[in-house]
């Protein structure tokens, strides 16, 4: 009788210790706010944002115009930087993952209500990409808070942090309808292609002028890139408009009911673009990474819904396609 109860007590413990941990657990949407009705034009705004960074020693990997609708009178303008401290922090926490994790993508973009600044949440992506809801909190705040004063100093307009996209409570991203495109970061990294007996640098050569022409139906094309030779590793940023304004399409306000009465809401979603390219020296191979389509459509854009989703499951399939295709022509496979 007396086993029993210690039985008992002890289960009633473990209930409580998840129950409790469980109701701690910070929400993060994907996508947060900086500013919203800022002062200018998208163009202006974005250009105030490059000078800060430059002025504050963060590197600007590129300023993107992105893609939008067929008819769509808004603009939005990715602004891609790179702290290189920072960077250096992800890709010691893990450094098989942390090259998809690196880079800040600020959006800037237009609707019926003016201009907005939004950042790709650190938070949230750190907890996906890195595979661990708690040891990386403080770091992602800490960067959070340094890129949001950036961009408060330059802008003017009114600061906000509210979350959207897809509010989600832990990293772990898991399967829609149990069958789809969920899991952990680290199993939905392709090995695209692995190239035998190969240098680096070389093979990020002939990868780079592969992806120099925009692709035939998306317009996949290189935008930046990033060298971690501590790691071996090259990342590449890939982007293109025909994919981005179909995407923004898609998505339309997602989950933020506030933005469903507006012409072009998806606009809000720019900073999921560009998607990373992983070339990793491994031994006498190259390897050249990518997260499965899918599932890196499901980090951005889950907030869509399933019936999107499942209206459009053939997208992701055709950009990993063009991509690979693209690389077998500029190294010689096909």
């Amino acid at each position: 009788m007396i086993q029993s109860r210690r039985i008992i007590l002890v289960f009633a413990l473990f209930i409580f210790s998840v129950i409790s941990t469980r109701a701690i657990a910070q929400e993060y949407g994907v996508f947060e706010y900086i500013i919203e009705k800022a002062e200018g034009s998208a163009d202006e705004v974005a250009a105030a944002i490059v000078q800060a960074a430059t002025t504050n020693g963060i590197s600007v990997l590129a300023e993107i115009n992105a893609g939008v609708p067929e008819g769509c009178t808004f603009k939005a303008k990715v602004v891609i930087l790179l702290d290189s401290s920072y960077a250096a922090q992800i890709m010691h926490a893990n450094s098989k993952t942390g090259p998809f994790a690196v880079i800040d993508r600020i959006n800037v973009f237009e609707d019926e209500a003016g201009t907005h600044v939004s950042i790709v949440n650190p938070h949230s992506i750190n907890r996906t990409v890195l595979m661990d809801d708690r040891k990386y909190e403080e770091m992602s705040e800490n960067h959070l808070k340094n890129v949001r004063a950036l961009v408060t100093g330059a802008v003017k307009g009114t600061v906000s942090t509210k979350q959207y996209g897809q509010i989600r409570d832990e990293g772990y991203i898991s399967k829609t309808m149990g069958v789809m495109a969920g899991g952990l970061f680290e199993e939905k990294i392709d090995n695209l292609i692995t190239v035998p007996k190969a240098n680096l640098a070389e093979v990020a050569s002939k990868v780079k002028n592969s992806l120099s022409t925009p692709g035939p139906e998306w317009g996949l094309h290189q935008v930046y890139e990033i060298d971690f030779p501590q790691n071996n590793t090259i990342v590449f940023g890939v982007t293109g408009a025909a994919m981005e304004a179909k995407s923004f399409d898609i998505v339309e306000e997602g989950g933020d009911d506030s933005r469903n009465d507006y012409d072009y809401p998806g606009l809000a979603h720019a900073g999921s673009y560009p998607f990373q390219i992983a070339l990793v020296q491994n031994g006498n191979n190259v390897d050249i990474r990518l997260v499965t389509a899918m599932f890196r459509m499901k980090i951005f854009f889950e907030d869509a819904g399933k019936w999107a989703f499942m209206k459009n499951m053939g997208m992701p399939g055709s950009l990993a396609d063009e991509v690979e295709d693209s690389l077998n022509k500029g190294l010689g496979l096909n």
